[in-house]
């Protein structure tokens, strides 16, 4: 479609000047009428006209913008007609630029807009701590998540995983990617600004993806590999959309890889990237179809170069046409993507090594020491290990594996693109090295974010005797007391609430007191059921930050349920049982909780009828 003359542009800047922008409907009509007359370059018209109504929001603009196509039945003959409805002049020879004078945005819409913009800032904050809270909850990725095997992929210390239960219960609702929960396990992928997480991407184990409510991705990347130098970078800097197609290409060439996680994105990150490190060699790694565009667009913005994946004519991948490097890597090998990229690049290629070093007791399907075959506990240990205090010096015999004390899993956390980190040799390629793989003569890469668990926090002597009474009221005598050790956790179990103590049945007969002092419950839900006296008999997880309880919602039937059917999916895989088994085992599972909760509501119903004709009950005591 060729471009109208400049008076004629002018003359729809002129005409869109008369028009109020506060109807939704004539603010869609005039998107289309743009769309058609001018095309994507009527953007920038059509949203500074935009910008004139009250209710402005640049994010739905945006998206309404890349909705409406050229067909959409309004012309630009639509919009004329409309602006003479509002005594706008078609017979004129000049027309003024009066869209960004016509409409100056009243004083009270200016402040409604700098209200708004302070309450999205505040969501934005919000986020960033929730995400950052939740990455420091979630643990290092066992062997054999789904999505990482289906995609040939090693965990690396830049992921983490969570249940989506768990996830669940520390957001207060369930992530969902199309309207669909996420299910299983859950990667926890965390999306850096500025030296920070902002939000966090989500991928379930079927690939379904979904991010915080509230947080900011525009301008965010995720990165593997040694951080960027400024002024030191030899190798090139890769920038593509997704984290296993930067994965991939990190693994397969050693160079540092950073993910935008949407092809909207790249643009914002490659001109980034380019303003902190105005000399490097960046390349950004083009997909195959629509997100190919947007590649050339960063690559513009950025001066890098594009590189796009190579296929035959015939290649597919779960009946699909392939179109990223994660494709090109499952299909022809890492080696294969790493010399494509050199050549392209003009670098001498050099094999890296392919298998990610897991940390410690994780590598060859191993977790911790055990058999592959076994669950992976906890990464905080056995629960009834903790309870002994210092002064117990009862010796235990272990009768099997489980009961063997397990090495603490390191948790790290990759550094964000930085200029001041140390820079790598000129023309060193030993110092490429993939994500995960730390040298023992060189320093931590990452930073640990979970502390070891260390002693406890005090001793059972100094809980007071009345506290100990109530306890062994409540659980039974005799009892094995203990207390949480610090950064110790999750502690799981029903409670007994006390002023001063939150008194917890971790296992038969076996109890820990937790102190109230500096307790953060992390659900208003929760919050609400101490300060009204009605914890009494929940099932909670208790987690220590330092010596700082956390308070977490538990269900111990769920629990048991998802367990149990883990355990029964990762013997089907080992068995090579039919991949359809696994969908059974969901919709067994689906069904299973279905009818526990049908069960405790039925309880419920009859509970309260039996009820109704005494004295309401009386607060916890």
């Amino acid at each position: 479609m060729s471009m109208p003359q400049t008076d004629e542009t002018a003359r729809v800047r002129a005409a869109l000047a008369v028009i109020p922008a506060e109807d939704y409907g004539t603010w869609v009509d005039m998107a289309f009428a743009l769309k058609h007359g001018l095309g994507d370059a009527g953007f920038e018209i059509w949203d500074e006209w935009s910008r004139t109504a009250g209710n402005y929001d640049e994010r739905a603009a945006r998206t309404t913008w890349r909705s409406v196509k050229e067909s959409g039945g309004k012309t630009l003959a639509s919009l004329f007609w409309l602006a003479r409805q509002n005594g706008f002049d078609l017979r004129r020879g000049h027309y003024p630029d009066r869209l960004a004078t016509g409409f100056v945005p009243a004083p009270d819409v200016l402040e409604r807009r700098a209200q708004e913009a302070a309450r999205q800032q505040a969501r934005h904050a919000a986020a960033a701590r929730e995400a950052q809270e939740i990455w420091q909850w979630a643990r290092p990725i066992g062997p054999e998540h789904p999505y990482l095997v289906r995609k040939r992929l090693e965990p690396v210390p830049a992921l983490r995983e969570l249940e989506a239960p768990e996830l669940r219960a520390l957001l207060g609702y369930a992530p969902a990617s199309e309207e669909r929960p996420l299910s299983g396990r859950v990667l926890v992928v965390p999306v850096w600004i500025d030296c920070a997480i902002s939000t966090l991407e989500l991928i379930d184990e079927a690939g379904n993806k979904s991010s915080l409510a509230g947080g900011v991705k525009k301008g965010g990347y995720w990165m593997a590999g040694r951080a960027p130098v400024a002024g030191g970078q030899t190798t090139p800097i890769l920038i593509g959309e997704g984290m296993a197609t930067m994965l991939s290409a990190h693994r397969a060439t050693g160079w540092v890889a950073l993910a935008a996680l949407s092809s909207g994105n790249l643009p914002p990150v490659a001109e980034s990237v380019r303003e902190q490190f105005p000399d490097a060699d960046i390349v950004v790694l083009g997909e195959l179809g629509p997100g190919e565009a947007k590649a050339r667009q960063a690559a513009d913005a950025s001066r890098a170069r594009v590189v796009l994946p190579v296929f035959a004519v015939d290649a597919q991948i779960d009946d699909k046409a392939p179109t990223d490097f994660n494709d090109m890597a499952v299909l022809s090998g890492s080696a294969h993507v790493g010399k494509h990229l050199c050549e392209i690049v003009g670098r001498d290629f050099m094999p890296v090594v392919e298998r990610a070093r897991l940390p410690a007791g994780m590598a060859n399907g191993r977790s911790n020491g055990r058999e592959s075959d076994e669950p992976m506990e906890d990464m905080m240990g056995n629960v009834k290990e903790k309870l002994v205090n210092a002064g117990d010096d009862t010796p235990r015999r272990h009768t099997s594996k489980r009961s063997a004390p397990k090495p603490t899993i390191p948790s790290e956390t990759p550094e964000p693109v930085t200029a001041s980190a140390e820079a790598q040799p000129a023309g060193d390629r030993s110092t490429a090295v993939p994500a995960g793989d730390t040298p023992a003569a060189e320093p931590r890469r990452f930073a640990p974010t979970r502390p070891p668990v260390g002693e406890p926090l005090f001793a059972v002597g100094d809980v007071p005797d009345e506290v100990r009474a109530l306890a062994e009221h409540r659980f039974g005598s005799p009892l094995r007391m203990g207390t949480p050790r610090e950064n110790g956790g999750p502690y799981r179990g029903e409670v007994f609430n006390t002023e001063r103590y939150l008194i917890q049945e971790v296992a038969t007969r076996s109890v820990v007191f937790h102190p109230k002092t500096q307790m953060e419950f992390v659900s208003e839900r929760l919050r609400w059921m101490d300060e009204n006296a009605r914890l009494n008999g929940s099932e909670l997880q208790v987690g220590y930050e330092g010596d700082r309880p956390r308070v977490y919602p538990w269900d111990r039937a769920r629990d048991l349920l998802d367990r149990t059917v883990g355990s029964l999916k990762k013997s089907a895989r080992e068995l090579n049982f039919s991949p359809n088994l696994e969908g059974m085992l969901d919709q067994l599972q689906a069904r299973s909780w279905v009818r526990i909760r049908e069960a405790r509501t039925a309880a419920l119903e009859q509970s309260k009828d039996r009820s109704a004709s005494h004295d309401p009950p009386r607060p916890d005591r």
